[in-house]
């Protein structure tokens, strides 16, 4: 059970790392394209948010992805 309850973990930390990558990516990318900052100090601090915007998210959207897959599962 225990064994199972990890998989399921594992699996919705890697769903939720790679859903996160992609939405973080697209962000930064339409900022850019938009040319909303004008300054490398605007640059980086956008990215900086979101890069912890990214690490608290990832670990919460985890554990609804593993509830999505304990669902699918039974």
């Amino acid at each position: 059970m225990l064994k199972e309850v990890i998989s399921l973990y594992l699996q919705g930390l890697l769903l939720a790392t790679i859903f996160v990558a992609i939405w973080s990516g697209i962000r930064i990318m339409l900022r850019m394209l938009l040319e909303k900052d004008k300054t490398v100090k605007e640059r980086r601090a956008h990215l900086f948010d979101t890069l912890i915007i990214a690490a608290i998210t990832i670990p919460i959207l985890s554990f609804a992805m593993v509830g999505i897959l304990f669902i699918f599962r039974a």
